[in-house]
């Protein structure tokens, strides 16, 4: 628990006190906070906001740092070479505020970062994780998680968590198997900050010096000054549309239904009509639009009375036309406490609506009545989905939301005049969500950018993949470059902004080599180009030649979905590279690698590293081999283990030059391990052109 103390001392002048007396309290980010886990051995800086020019002092486990703020309030310090242990309570004092930390924790700190598997729950594993889950019970293991959001602050209200059955449900689930493992093999407290973001490619992360270095820097800048110019543009935007609405008989005719008591959960709801889905009230009588309310009554256990919770209604879709075509407003028990639909500031391209917040003081056991008050231009709703999901905030269970509603119509709108629909205002161009440089960085890295840190563990690269998909938006960057190919300078180049933002030079880098995907099957003829290939082969460079890196290999993991709830593996193999290499543990960390190449007449010998006493076929025979000759044609070929070599061959290819493993986007058929059980990492002998 966070206690505060404030000191007072009587302060006056001849006829009032003086402001001058008046400090401001010491102000942490939410990062610094109760059950929190500082670096051992090396430096863990705080950080904060005070009064300008006020001392800091900062105690814990009998060492003491000390700093003022500057002129701003801005102060910083930095514990150095704490030993592992606690609880302990960190407590920082000021002139007139002292503030305390508890149930604090010294060990290791590492930093996850990536797109939507690194974000995937333990509990949205299903059945895979649920015994791990019921076994989840460790003091020493704790979780600072920020969630994405496209507007707010995405560290608001967040805390340190510990983890319990009843919490790890919604941590990580790569993260919590790479934690599990080091808590099992090194025994000292760990700390997991996860930072993920579905579908965020690595220009997201990337902090602008970091796109600079790239090469990028002069378009990227273009496009971040377009997109700070968007508040303007907006602002214009949406006058233009209220002047259009007004003339179109498009306004809002004012709320006369929460007068009624639509939203109250006394109200007789016999002659409200029955709804299947929420988005849609094309069976309301409603061709051109209007007013339209919804609510459903929800039964909530004793044990969430007074609790506060998050609503999510749906994940709204909004192109460019059909930006303010559905606004609406959100009840909790006859209260409004949010809305829908008019949150979007920047971007008008998403699929994001943030949830609303439920006070506690409105939530009571039994019967709690959602309403919601839509004005429409549309018969449905633009949305992608619209399950309702409602969750505690202290991760109380909740029983689960049936998605039917209650609707009742307020107002109709009249039809669109003939030549109204042409003249409809246009909100300014703006770069889809997730293509945005610096954008992640910016809501995510940035903040917690020297938090002190053993490590990085990464699960990036899905969106990076695809072909043709411009890096900076419509402003032309590296159009014309293979993004699998790419990635193998933007990977090195997002490794080096990672260490120089947080200074350490040898800054671990632990990372995942995509698994399979479902974008192609095996074929049953010659072997197919694609994309993917090409893309790990981005990965093991990237390992290869960036120092203080490693890869794990996860070509035999997954079931072809590219977010697979398989997520064990990932987490227990991620563990075995910082085992190795940071903690300078004997376990062999890596199947077989390729390393070189020699013809013997129609057959070619590969030689690896980490065999690891030998490699073997593991589940199944050597397949998924390909034989080229000069004429860069490859077939299937035919492969045997010899010691610690692979001999290929094909009977199609009578002059072998060059062998290609596991080089699909889906290869199904990988199975050449180390003893270590390990797999090798698909791999090619030749340097022809891709793709």
């Amino acid at each position: 628990m966070t206690f505060r103390l404030f000191h007072f001392a009587f302060c006056a002048v001849a006829l009032v006190a003086s402001p001058l007396c008046l400090q401001a309290a010491i102000q942490l980010p939410p990062f610094f906070s109760d059950g929190m886990v500082l670096q051992r051995d090396g430096t863990a800086p705080l950080w904060g906001t005070a009064s300008p020019n006020e001392a800091i002092t900062a105690e814990l486990n009998h060492q003491t740092v000390s700093a003022t703020a500057d002129a701003k309030g801005n102060w910083s310090a930095a514990f150095k070479g704490l030993a592992a242990g606690g609880p302990f309570t960190l407590t920082i004092k000021g002139g007139s505020d002292t503030v305390a930390l508890t149930n604090v924790w010294v060990g290791d700190v590492w930093l996850g970062v990536g797109e939507a598997n690194l974000d995937m729950t333990l509990g949205q594993t299903g059945a895979l994780g649920k015994d791990d889950i019921a076994a989840a019970n460790d003091p020493q293991l704790h979780w600072f998680t920020p969630k994405y959001v496209i507007t707010g602050d995405p560290y608001q209200g967040k805390t340190w968590s510990d983890t319990t059955p009843a919490s790890v449900g919604n941590d990580s689930a790569v993260a919590y198997y790479f934690a599990r493992e080091l808590r099992q093999k090194i025994n000292v407290p760990i700390g997991i900050i996860v930072l993920a973001a579905s579908s965020s490619p690595i220009e997201g992360w990337l902090s602008p010096e970091g796109l600079d270095a790239l090469g990028t820097g002069p378009e990227t800048q273009a496009l971040l000054n377009e997109y700070a110019h968007l508040d303007t543009a907006t602002t214009q935007f949406l006058s233009d549309l209220a002047a259009w609405e007004k003339t179109s008989n498009r306004e809002d005719p004012g709320n006369q239904g929460f007068a009624q008591g639509w939203a109250d959960p006394k109200t007789d709801v016999r002659d409200w009509k029955s709804i299947p889905n929420l988005g849609d009230w094309s069976s309301l009588g409603l061709p051109n639009g209007g007013v339209v309310w919804l609510r459903k009554a929800i039964d909530l256990p004793a044990e969430a009375a007074g609790k506060d919770l998050s609503l999510q209604i749906g994940s709204l879709r909004y192109e460019g036309k059909d930006f303010g075509n559905v606004l609406g407003t959100v009840y909790f028990n006859n209260q409004e406490i949010g809305t829908i639909g008019d949150s979007l500031k920047h971007f008008y391209i998403t699929l994001a609506q943030p949830p609303n917040k439920v006070p506690g003081h409105l939530v009571v056991a039994g019967t709690n009545v959602i309403a919601v008050r839509f004005f429409t231009q549309e018969q449905k709703a633009p949305w992608k989905k619209t399950e309702l999901r409602l969750s505690a905030d202290d991760k109380t269970p909740l029983p689960p939301v049936t998605p039917d509603w209650l609707a009742k119509v307020e107002a109709q709108l009249p039809p669109l005049p003939a030549d109204s629909a042409a003249s409809r205002p246009h909100p300014p161009p703006s770069p889809a969500q997730g293509r945005t440089p610096s954008l992640y960085y910016d809501s995510m890295l940035k903040p917690i950018v020297g938090y002190g840190i053993k490590g990085i563990i990464s699960y990036q690269g899905e969106c990076n993949t695809e072909v043709g998909v411009e890096f900076t938006g419509d402003i032309p960057s590296v159009l014309g470059k293979y993004n699998p190919v790419y990635y193998r300078k933007q990977l090195p180049a997002f490794i080096a902004d990672l260490r120089r933002l947080w200074n350490q030079p040898d800054l671990p880098f632990y990372f995942t080599q995509l698994p399979p995907t479902n974008t192609h099957v095996h074929p049953n003829g010659q072997p197919q180009k694609g994309d993917w290939a090409p893309f790990r082969e981005s990965q093991l460079v990237t390992w290869q030649t960036v120092p203080h890196t490693a890869m794990i290999v996860s070509i035999d993991v997954g079931d072809g979905n590219v977010h697979s709830p398989i997520k064990k593996p990932f987490g227990e193999r991620l563990a075995l590279l910082a085992l190795a290499n940071t903690y300078g543990q004997q376990v062999e960390f890596s199947g077989p690698i390729y390393d070189s190449m020699t013809v013997e007449g129609n057959k070619i010998r590969l030689k690896f590293k980490y065999v690891d006493g030998g490699l073997v076929a593991q589940n199944g025979p050597l397949t998924d081999f390909a034989v080229a000759g000069a004429d860069q044609k490859f077939s299937w070929g035919d492969a045997v283990i010899d010691g610690d070599t692979v001999v290929v061959s094909s009977p199609s290819v009578a002059a072998p030059v060059a062998v290609r493993y596991g080089w699909l986007d889906t290869p199904l058929d990988c199975h050449l391990y180390n003893k270590a059980g390990l797999p090798a990492s698909p791999f090619r002998t030749d340097d022809w052109p891709l793709p």
